[in-house]
């Protein structure tokens, strides 16, 4: 009897949230360091390099932000912490310039940008609220009476300042804001105040509305000074605040949701036991960004299935609802964006005092990394019978060095290797009888960002369509 073939297409991330018999049509088990930024292409991914060089050995990035000047430019600045001070570092030509600011140690720092009055200002809940206009640093202008705060944000015409301490008095459910930014702002924390309901855990923007998280419910708030509940899922983590167009992203303790101005929706179910898996203690620590329609979150350590996985970041392609996995090589402590010479970028900073751009090139500066696809089970004929396997095809770009296993019936067996793919068609030959199949193609270096486009499954069927039809 001929072999016949069938193929793998349309690889469209995991899903680990259905029966083993209902993936559908190029869903994948499990993977790492590859994503779907093309309809049905698995490609390498987690890449990155640093810029500038370290900042302080052994420390942490406690923020960052791309400031959008007034005249168009960006200054990229970013907070290292230290040996007894934390402080604010602007990029300048190759070299990261400490500004001298004197922050308490690990507390986080978050910015927030007014165009208008084309200043910079910062807050970390522990020092005095800041401003900057690209010259010198201030704890007076346009901040004289701003309460210290863990979050700010620009919204209207105004900076608003949440989660405060006023005096020595500390308000988590209040939010303070500004004069008009029109001309220099003054602060009124007498009378101009906002109360929420519930501690206030984060900030972001939903539309032209304001979108404020709190620890068991999500508020809206509108230019006309409405606050209205949209959601009784709370979030976990300001840094994984982030938007999509007209909708808003966030972490809550039971998965990733989202809101579209009318419904929030929770959008993990796929990759649900890695959300699970996150210790509680790690929940603040959540980050995440947009860059084109692909949503970043970083999730960091967790144990799957017995394996312990570090520093693990899910890709999640918006358009396509794809998630896809990365495991970077450093701990990620701030993810923000900032617009290079080429395009808006990804960049994080890690617990070493490194700042890094994420898919700069086609190799990573630091250290090879690991990247697998896990698939589906095959089944060839039909699960109930055992057919012949023969070979295994596979398509792309930059194939060699996959290593391919396969298992066979159920998952108690073990893996067993059959050989490398080498060149763009590769073909691997081996034989064996099941009910079904599933693959794990592996490959570890640092400079090959390979690219799948089809597998090709050769079997020998254990009954023909006509001998199916008799029975």
């Amino acid at each position: 009897m001929a072999i016949n073939y069938k193929t793998i297409l349309g690889f469209s991330g995991i899903n680990r949230d259905v029966s083993s018999f209902l993936n559908t049509e190029g869903e994948y088990l499990e993977a790492q360091n590859v994503v779907t930024n093309k309809i049905g292409v698995l490609k390498k991914s987690g890449d990155y390099e640093i810029k500038g060089v370290q900042i302080t050995d052994n420390y942490s990035i406690l923020g960052g932000v791309d400031w959008l000047r007034a005249d168009g430019t960006h200054t990229h600045l970013v907070v290292c912490d230290g040996g007894s001070v934390a402080d604010i570092y602007k990029y300048i030509t190759t070299t990261w310039t400490a500004q001298s600011q004197s922050l308490t140690k690990t507390a986080k720092v978050r910015f927030a940008q007014c165009l208008s009055l084309d200043t910079l200002f910062a807050v970390n809940y522990s020092d005095s609220t800041r401003s900057y206009n690209g010259s010198a640093w201030s704890t007076s202008t346009n901040v004289t009476g701003c309460p210290k705060a863990k979050f700010i944000i620009e919204f209207g015409s105004r900076i608003y300042v949440l989660n405060c301490v006023v005096g020595a008095t500390s308000y988590p459910t209040r939010a303070y804001r500004s004069s008009t930014t029109e001309t220099t702002i003054t602060w009124d924390t007498t009378n101009d105040w906002i109360l929420y309901d519930d501690v206030i855990t984060g900030v972001g923007k939903n539309g032209e509305n304001m979108f404020v998280g709190c620890q068991n419910s999500i508020y809206i708030f509108t230019l006309n000074d409405d606050k209205y509940q949209v959601s009784g899922h709370g979030c976990v983590s300001h840094e994984g605040i982030t938007t999509y167009g007209s909708t808003t992203y966030w972490p809550a303790r039971d998965g990733m949701y989202s809101f579209n101005g009318g419904d929030d929706k929770k959008i993990s179910m796929a990759v649900q036991d890695y959300w699970d898996a996150i210790p509680e203690a790690n929940l603040p620590e959540i980050q995440a960004k947009v860059l084109g329609h692909h949503l970043y979150v970083y999730i960091g350590d967790v144990t799957i299935d017995g394996r312990a996985l570090a520093n693990v970041m899910f890709d999640y392609d918006i358009l396509r609802n794809d998630w896809n996995k990365l495991s970077l090589a450093s701990e990620c402590k701030n993810l923000h964006l900032y617009v290079t010479t080429s395009g808006n970028r990804l960049f994080f900073g890690d617990d070493d005092g490194n700042v890094f751009q994420l898919f700069s090139s086609s190799a990573q500066n630091t250290a090879p990394f690991p990247s697998y696809v896990e698939t589906a089970w095959f089944d060839g004929s039909d699960a109930k019978y055992k057919d012949t396997f023969y070979e295994i095809w596979g398509f792309g770009n930059k194939l060699s060095g996959i290593k391919v296993s396969y298992k066979l019936d159920n998952d108690d067996r073990e893996w067993e290797s059959i050989g490398e793919f080498s060149g763009s068609i590769a073909k691997i030959p081996f034989k064996s009888v099941g009910n079904r199949i599933k693959f794990l193609l592996e490959e570890y270096s640092k400079d090959n960002l390979w690219q799948l486009d089809r597998l090709d499954i050769g079997f020998i069927p254990a009954y023909s369509a006509e001998e199916k039809e008799d029975r």
